[in-house]
């Protein structure tokens, strides 16, 4: 039979473990948020699924997203007609030729990013903490990567998302895979397939000049709803 002084010590590491495994998901959390707001320039490049789960079609495709802290930001996609996103401090434009050629929109910016899903990853990781209530999701290898994984259901009923799940690097707490299931009902998934911090941006990265004959809309009245724009 085992000692009373064993039996006491078992049961004080059950508790400690117990109460240390309540804590991790919220401790993933901030650590993920302080890794990416601590930067002072992200650049990811990515991978990104779409699905529909109402009509079983996915939509896949690839970019980079720059970022720089307060308010710059650059989404460009691959493909025949590549897209781009762009905030460049004042205004957030919304080039999207593959899907609706011929026009541009301009939104202001901070307008922009609250109304719309432009950037999961940036718009989760810059709400506080306390916005979400948060589970464990356990582990996985992403990308060669040991990540914990964390999901979120925002506390807001008008959140741009009904739930995500992050999957936080365990030696950086970099954000390495996303998923995500908007109000509409679209799942997205994003890879990150390379993620570097503190790298120097030029400044023509966020600046952008709408092509010739295309159409220029005035956005800002266009948020009155929830919108979805990219990555898409």
């Amino acid at each position: 039979m085992p000692s009373f002084s064993v039996t006491v010590l078992s049961l004080v590491t059950l508790l400690c473990t117990t109460a240390l495994g309540a804590q991790q998901p919220e401790a993933t959390l901030k650590r993920a948020i302080t890794a990416y707001n601590g930067a002072a320039s992200i650049s990811v490049q990515f991978n990104q699924t779409v699905t529909n789960p109402l009509t079983s079609r996915a939509l896949s495709t690839s970019g980079e997203l720059v970022r720089k802290p307060p308010n710059l930001l650059s989404i460009s996609f691959n493909g025949k007609d590549p897209d781009r996103i762009v905030s460049d401090g004042s205004e957030l434009w919304v080039y999207l030729p593959s899907t609706a050629p011929g026009q541009v929109i301009k939104i202001p910016a901070a307008a922009g990013e609250s109304g719309m899903l432009i950037d999961p990853m940036g718009q989760i990781l810059s709400a506080p903490a306390g916005s979400y209530t948060i589970t464990d999701a356990g582990t996985a290898k992403i990308r060669g990567r040991a990540t914990h994984a964390i999901t979120l259901a925002p506390k807001s009923s008008s959140s741009l998302f009904n739930s995500a799940t992050l999957w936080v690097d365990d030696s950086t707490g970099l954000v390495w895979q996303l998923e995500s299931t908007e109000p509409s009902g679209l799942v997205r998934k994003i890879t990150v397939t390379q993620f570097r911090t503190n790298v120097a941006v030029p400044r023509s990265t966020f600046q952008f000049t709408p092509p010739a004959n295309v159409r220029v809309i005035d956005g800002g009245g266009m948020l009155g709803g929830q919108g979805s724009g990219g990555p898409r």
